[in-house]
């Protein structure tokens, strides 16, 4: 009478638990993806025009991470990278007073004319000239293809000399030259320092990895990898909103199939444990 029971019991947990573990191998967990006329697939070279602003897919990328130890990290990391320019960016430089800058491929010193708007940038004598400090005053050697030496203000020097290079070149606020290929213009004079500014293209880059949202010239965007190479590209709320339901949806599944787990290896384990009842010894 015993067994019979056990017999019973034992083929309700099997039963139990093969259904359970067959539900589990049988389900198919919901895709998280988005759809809709607001959505577009983009890969690597392509481009995204939002209100006239247009961004190159620079790179898109699944990169294998190592485990952080105990079973942890580990996985894909996803990285889609957007870069637009900006044809006309304000770029600005500050010179110290005093210091040394480089100006038409020469080394010059900035001289500001105190509680003025105007500067001079003097020019710096090189290692040939021999330059040496002396109670705040800079000698060079005049003549360094001679023997010896012959020591002489920087200033007196400049000043006695017919070769263009070495004059001073003066700037007031406002004034502007042509560097690097941009018109720089004098910003600002102070007793301590000199802004230039100018304007020339700047790259700009944004990055962002899987299912995160991500603003385009601050039009709202979602992104999701449809595979390695490719990212579904959504537009708008409502394509925000439907990846967060897609996601909750796949994440209520597999909180579901974490309790079927439970349920299979709870009525696998009683099953094991009323074998072992059924066949212990009878005391008679």
């Amino acid at each position: 009478m015993q067994r019979r029971a056990a017999a019973a019991y034992i083929a309700f947990f099997l039963v139990i638990a093969a259904g359970s573990y067959a539900f589990i191998a049988t389900a198919d967990a919901p895709a998280i993806t988005i759809s809709g006329d607001d959505v577009r697939e983009i890969e690597a070279g392509d481009t995204v025009t939002v209100d006239e602003r247009t961004y190159t897919v620079a790179e898109v990328k699944a990169e294998q991470q190592e485990g952080g130890g105990h079973g942890g990290g580990g996985g894909l990391k996803y990285t889609v990278r957007f870069e637009w320019t900006n044809d006309s960016a304000r770029y600005t430089e500050s010179w110290a007073a005093n210091s040394t800058v480089e100006f038409e491929n020469q080394t010059r010193r900035v001289l500001v004319e105190n509680g003025t708007d105007r500067f001079e940038l003097r020019w710096e004598p090189t290692a040939q000239f021999r330059p040496a400090w002396s109670d705040g005053v800079l000698y060079i050697d005049s003549e360094p293809e001679q023997g010896g030496r012959q020591d002489v203000a920087v200033t007196s020097y400049i000043a006695n000399s017919s070769n263009e290079s070495v004059q001073s070149v003066a700037f007031s606020e406002s004034d502007s030259f042509e560097r690097a290929g941009n018109r720089t213009t004098i910003a600002s004079v102070s007793n301590t320092s000199v802004v230039l500014e100018w304007t020339a293209p700047r790259t700009n880059a944004l990055s962002t990895t899987n299912n995160q949202n991500i603003s385009l010239n601050e039009q709202p965007y979602v992104v999701h990898f449809k595979n390695n190479d490719t990212v579904l590209l959504g537009e708008g709320q409502a394509a925000r909103e439907q990846l967060q339901d897609a996601i909750r949806t796949n994440d209520r599944f597999h909180d579901r199939i974490n309790g079927v787990w439970g349920v299979t290896i709870g009525s696998g384990s009683v099953f094991v444990l009323l074998i072992a009842l059924a066949f212990l010894p009878r005391k008679e």
